[in-house]
């Protein structure tokens, strides 16, 4: 019942980030005009972060929690796990999550910074570069999830 509970939070926190970092990426190829983009994500963009800063939290939290309720930590560095298909499956989930985690790390770093006054080219291009690789690698999570999703079925 717990991991239940557990996973379902996982789940619901996985859809709200990836759903927000939809709905963002959206609304940058629907509004066009870099004007009304600047108005729209000056005013969204600090809720925007505090919003998504909660549910990537509850996702490395809950998914800690699923790691131990499996008691895949005790497992995790033996030769057998690591050189298994779902050793090299959750391996390259971590990977990946933790390469969202800094790239989201850095993005917020540079969108507080720059809050309330136009951004210098270098941070520009590092924040488009940290949204491009979490929107993108976000999919490659979900990935990873529905395959080493298959070992619990």
């Amino acid at each position: 019942m717990i991991t239940n509970i557990i996973l379902f939070i996982h789940i619901i926190s996985a859809a709200t980030w990836v759903g927000g970092g939809l709905l963002l990426f959206g609304m940058g190829i629907y509004f066009k005009d870099p004007e009304v983009q600047k108005t729209i994500y000056s005013h969204i963009g600090p809720f925007y972060g505090y919003f998504q800063l909660i549910w990537i939290t509850l996702l490395i939290i809950t998914g800690a929690l699923l790691l131990n309720q499996h008691d895949l930590y005790s497992l995790m560095f033996t030769n057998e796990f690591v050189d298994s298909r779902f050793g090299e499956l959750l391996y390259r989930k971590l990977s990946i999550v933790l390469l969202v985690v800094l790239a989201t790390a850095l993005h917020m770093y540079i969108s507080l910074k720059a809050h309330g006054r136009e951004r210098s080219f270098k941070e520009k291009i590092l924040s488009r570069l940290t949204s491009m690789i979490i929107f993108l690698f976000n999919f490659s999570i979900i990935w990873y999830a529905m395959n080493i999703s298959q070992y619990f079925i």
